[in-house]
């Protein structure tokens, strides 16, 4: 029988309380409840945290709360969720994100489809800081999303894989044995990648959704133009990706060079210039993470 251990890492922001409730009703009032709780602390109250945790926990579920050096990375204690799930033998480890919540059947879906796969991930709805959904379709939604995903090449230029709507399979791909660069920033879409072109295989949970919260330190956003800031993390994000995976596949090498010559053509023409071509020229709603940022020949 699968021993699924529920991850997160829990961090000090300006919501606190009011993302913490919210997350544990939704980790509590799952469906299915034969799963154990890491919470991985990140410079937050560790008190506070546990009179939160011990106001939802009626149940006697087993929890884990950890601290690690106060300088580990984001990304670091990402690892450090994969660690210790190895450590007490779990066999399944689903992410999810503090600051979300996700529909009652997540845990139930996950359990019930991951089984020949080495990960899930499922669909979101985008809503504002009262959880009030901002499009009453689904981010994926109109977009051509594969039901099992096989092909690295399905995210090569960009990422529907949110990583707090990621669950791993640790008996069927070694994650244990995976390095987590520390110049890679979207964790999501390498830990994606590097199962694929491994020769992995991933399935989207159609039956079960987070809800995405829009406030001041979300990643993405819910508006999918252009602006100055998207694109220099769209290009920092881009070139870091690829600049990894040039070592395990020659394709990688060619959208390192077009990244690379891209920041040059930018150079020359003006970031305000470019900005406005993109979002004049392509429907911007119907991308997905980095989708926007695009090369010049796809200008032309």
């Amino acid at each position: 029988m699968s021993k699924i251990l529920y991850s997160t890492v829990i961090y000090e922001c300006d919501d606190f309380d009011i993302f913490i409730n919210d997350y544990l009703k939704s980790v509590f009032n799952q469906t299915e409840q034969n799963f154990e709780l890491l919470v991985i602390i990140d410079n937050a109250n560790k008190k506070k945290v546990e009179y939160y945790i011990n106001k939802y926990n009626t149940i006697n579920k087993i929890i884990y709360i950890k601290e690690f050096n106060k300088f580990f990375s984001p990304i670091q204690l990402r690892k450090e969720l994969i660690n210790f799930a190895y450590s007490i033998d779990a066999t399944v480890l689903i992410f999810s994100d503090f600051d979300e919540n996700v529909a009652s059947n997540r845990v139930e879906e996950i359990r019930s489809k991951i089984n020949n796969f080495d990960f899930t991930f499922n669909d979101f709805y985008i809503v504002d800081y009262n959880l009030k959904k901002l499009d009453e379709n689904t981010f994926f939604h109109g977009r051509n999303i594969p039901n099992i995903i096989i092909d690295w090449h399905d995210i090569k230029l960009y990422n529907y894989i949110g990583l707090g709507s990621m669950a791993i399979n640790l008996l069927s791909y070694d994650y244990k044995s995976m390095e987590f660069p520390s110049s890679i920033r979207a964790l999501d879409w390498f830990i994606a990648t590097k199962v694929l072109l491994d020769g992995g295989t991933g399935i989207k949970l159609d039956n079960t959704y987070a809800n995405y919260r829009q406030h001041k330190d979300s990643f993405v956003g819910f508006d999918f133009r252009l602006n100055k800031k998207k694109l220099k993390q769209g290009l920092e994000i881009k070139k870091n990706h690829y600049d990894y995976f040039k070592k395990y596949n020659f394709e990688y090498k060619t959208l390192y060079k077009d990244i690379v010559e891209l920041n040059d053509y930018i150079d020359k023409i003006g970031e305000d210039k470019y900005i406005n071509i993109v979002n004049a020229k392509f429907d911007t709603t119907s991308f997905c993470w980095w989708e926007n940022i695009k090369i010049e020949k796809e200008l032309l």
